[in-house]
């Protein structure tokens, strides 16, 4: 009696211990969501890592919790659609684009698909229907615009303020770009506001910037670029150059690394993609893209080139 006693008591003390214990630890599940990038040259990229530097403020990090993929076509503008095709056969779950020109090749690989596309800096969206409302988007696409045919005006003013004195300005621009007649109108208006003589030249290629250099442009006080993939990247390069032998100085629309104008006013591409990074995280929970909203941008800055001051 007495062993069959202890033999119950032994039972229940070890039933006490295993239950007391605590349960195991779920295995913690991350969920990996793949992104497509589309990039149409290594000039945009800086949307790319402040898109990544955004992310982080929601717990989001490269490797960890979201994988990118990321398409580059290298300035090769014809395989843009190539490269989003490749991403959309990846099984991406969004696809963001840096400019206008890979936003339409986006937008032409996924009609039709679930893929939403989210663009960080586009202009003009309303006029050439990539996005007819910017309050609830249909189209699949969201993202954050970047005023820059807006912000046309605003440069020719602050460049004037900047070299008072100031009565001609050469505005080179490039035809292809869509938006360019809504800058061009926007410049000229702005020119009649506060009395500055404009001389526009095209320019699609290097050709044509070398051409307007050697043209015999009378007493042009400084240079204003109008919004263009190509002005802002190769053609910066060769318009820098140029300008500084003729001692010219130039607003630019995006800062760039590599081209040294002397004055830029615009959303920096890297401020662009930080931005975008609260959309992105939207989209990848479950949002609707009718239901985000395209932003303006939240952060202009004026940067003066002191280095090419001097030496103008």
């Amino acid at each position: 009696m007495r062993r069959i006693l202890l033999a119950i008591l032994l039972l229940m003390f070890s039933t006490i211990i295993l239950t007391g214990l605590p349960p195991e630890k779920e295995e913690r599940r991350t969920t990996l969501y793949r992104v497509g990038l589309l990039s149409s040259s290594d000039f945009r990229l800086s949307k790319f890592e402040g898109l990544k530097e955004g992310l982080k403020d929601f717990g989001m990090y490269e490797g960890e919790n979201i994988e990118f993929i990321v398409n580059n076509a290298k300035g090769i503008k014809d395989d843009l659609v190539n490269q989003a095709q490749s991403l959309v056969e990846s099984e991406v779950q969004v696809i963001v684009t840096t400019g206008r020109v890979e936003t339409e090749a986006a937008k032409q690989v996924t009609r039709g698909s679930s893929i939403p596309v989210l663009f960080m800096g586009l202009t003009a969206l309303k006029h050439d229907g990539l996005v007819k409302n910017l309050l609830t988007p249909s189209e699949g696409l969201t993202g954050i615009q970047n005023d820059h045919a807006a912000l046309t005006a605003k440069r020719l003013e602050l460049l004037t303020k900047l070299l008072p004195g100031t009565k001609r300005v050469l505005l080179i621009y490039d035809p292809r770009v869509v938006p360019t007649s809504e800058s061009l109108q926007a410049a000229f208006e702005a020119a009649r506001k506060i009395d500055i003589d404009l001389q526009s030249a095209p320019a699609s290629t290097l050709e044509d910037i070398r051409k307007i250099f050697q043209s015999d442009h009378k007493d042009i006080d400084a240079a204003l670029l109008l919004p263009s993939f190509f002005l802002e990247s190769r053609g910066a390069n060769l318009i820098a150059s140029l300008a500084m032998k003729k001692k010219l100085p130039v607003m630019g629309v995006e800062e760039s690394d590599t081209a040294q104008l002397f004055a830029y006013y615009g959303v920096p591409l890297f401020e662009q993609g930080k931005q975008a990074a609260r959309i992105l995280v939207k989209i990848i929970r479950g949002q609707k893209v009718e239901d985000i909203p395209v932003e303006p941008p939240t952060n202009l800055k004026l940067t003066v080139n002191l280095d090419v001051a001097k030496k103008l």
